[in-house]
């Protein structure tokens, strides 16, 4: 029986880190510009040393997948078949505000629209929570109590995205993760004022 060479099985492990990464990707847990620089990257690997280092990157991308399975869980009743809904709040052409519990199979859209949700502590999970937006020549505020921790990984394409300054964010508490794209459009997460 002939080994496999030492090159093949490079190989073999470079295409699994690629369709990690590209898993990953698809369920928004990294932007466009870091997913294309790392297969750029792992393309160019040519050592097991250097390949180590690649799949190390690559699973720092997949811890969050055990997040996700707790979400799946939470769904299986509602979702029998184990496919997730996902709930569509579109703004065309006009201005939409959402507020209460943030349900994470939501995606928020605006398209030359308008959309601002309001979030506090009490509507989001304990752990961690996520929101999904896409902006198409248009705008969404996000606006956040203070004490809830913002991660905001919304790409943008000719567009902008930002956290404000005066949000006040804690070690310890709720997390929001916000994913999603703002092409031609505005994404912002600024302090709920009551």
């Amino acid at each position: 029986m002939k080994l496999p060479a030492l090159k093949e099985l490079i190989d073999e492990r470079k295409e699994k880190a690629i369709a990690s990464l590209s898993e990953n990707y698809a369920k928004n847990r990294l932007p466009l510009e870091e997913y294309e620089r790392l297969v750029e990257y792992i393309h160019k690997t040519e050592s097991e040393r250097e390949l180590v280092v690649v799949e190390k990157l690559v699973a720092e991308f997949s811890e969050e997948e055990e997040d996700d399975d707790e979400d799946t869980e939470d769904n299986r009743d509602y979702f029998p078949s184990g496919e997730r809904h996902i709930d569509n709040k579109v703004s065309v052409l006009s201005a939409r505000t959402f507020q209460g519990p943030l349900d994470t199979s939501s995606q928020y859209i605006s398209v030359l629209g308008s959309t601002t949700i309001k979030i506090r502590k009490s509507d989001l999970s304990k752990k961690r929570s996520k929101l999904n937006v896409l902006v198409i020549l248009g705008e969404c505020d996000i606006m956040v109590e203070n004490g809830i921790r913002v991660r905001n990984q919304a790409v943008p394409i000719l567009g902008s995205t930002g956290v404000s300054k005066n949000l006040k964010q804690q070690d310890s508490g709720p997390e929001l993760f916000i994913s999603g794209t703002a092409l031609l459009g505005d994404i912002s997460v600024r302090l709920l004022k009551e």
